[in-house]
């Protein structure tokens, strides 16, 4: 069915990943070579990184890699391509606590066996991919007043809680006052400069489960910049009450923020410097800005060949 595309399939799952389950292998497996013919590899991720490595063994020109695991997952296998290129072709089944991926890869069922059904009948698109200080993102980099919490939050807590567990971990940061720091900013677009106590660069319908960017277009060239004023405590409550419903219409807030879109943006720290490093896909990038190089440099690269469901 998909010979003239791709005559080898690897199959590279995260056992870790909050919603993963072992039999999901077999059932991948078993739908892949019924619908075309070819029998898949599986590859298990024995440990945080290693995602990289499988995807760079096995990729090919007549290869289809499919990932299986959460937004982590996903951006390991964006750090592979950028850092030697891609060869093959891309696809990701969501198995995640946020799963934030499978909105922009319009992923509609929930059983594995299904979406790979979908993907299997789906499209071959180019996807943007940026880099942060050079390190590669798939689809978002957080930092500032809370952004830490998805990669302080404890895998067994994603296990048993799902995205709950973001909430828990996150209370005890809420109640605390948000830390202002000045930045200036430059985009193809703007320039200027003022106090932000939240950041964020995205190439995403979405980020934390929330729909920010529902119309964003993720082959334009372009990310999207997020910049969040100082907020006082009422709009701060007013926030996380509409976070928990994800009903955030950013529109509500919009001179509390500065937003462009840009294939170029640069951000540097005037005085305070991050307590926290950028939270990129949710994991911690350990990309801190320090006093000899305050700047975050975020740059639009070379697209992701994704195999995804038709948009219907």
């Amino acid at each position: 069915m998909k010979k003239d595309i791709f005559d080898k399939c690897f199959i590279i799952y995260n056992p870790a990943a909050s919603g993963f389950k072992e039999k999901d292998i077999n059932l991948v497996t078993s739908k892949i070579e019924n619908k075309t013919g070819i029998k898949p590899y599986s590859l298990k991720s024995l440990n945080k990184g290693n995602i990289i490595d499988l995807v760079n063994a096995v990729d090919s020109e007549d290869a289809l890699i499919i990932t299986l695991g959460g937004d982590g997952t996903v951006s390991e296998a964006y750090q592979a391509y950028l850092k030697k290129g891609q060869k093959g072709i891309y696809a990701h089944i969501p198995t995640g606590t946020t799963n934030d991926m499978a909105k922009n890869y319009n992923v509609i069922k929930k059983k594995p066996n299904e979406i790979i059904s979908d993907i299997l009948d789906g499209n071959i698109s180019s996807y943007d991919k940026y880099s942060v200080n050079g390190k590669s993102a798939a689809y978002c980099s957080v930092f500032g007043y809370l952004a830490h919490v998805p990669y302080i939050t404890q895998g067994y807590l994603k296990k048993a809680l799902g995205h709950a567990a973001y909430v828990l971990k996150g209370t005890k940061y809420l109640m605390q006052k948000p830390v202002k720091y000045n930045i200036s900013y430059e985009t193809d677009n703007i320039k200027g400069s003022g106090d932000f106590i939240l950041g964020a660069v995205s190439n995403s319908k979405g980020f934390a489960g929330i729909d920010l960017f529902k119309d964003a277009k993720l082959d334009d060239g372009k990310i999207e910049l997020l910049l969040i004023k100082d907020l006082d405590s009422n709009i701060i409550f007013n926030l996380f009450k509409d976070y928990l419903k994800n009903d955030v219409d950013l529109k509500k807030y919009s001179k509390h923020l500065i937003m462009d879109q840009s294939s170029n943006i640069r951000l540097k720290f005037n005085d305070k410097l991050l307590d926290f490093p950028v939270d990129i896909d949710g994991e911690n990038s350990n990309i801190l800005p320090t006093y000899k190089d305050d700047t975050l440099t975020f740059k639009v690269e070379s697209p992701i060949k994704i195999m995804t469901r038709k948009n219907i």
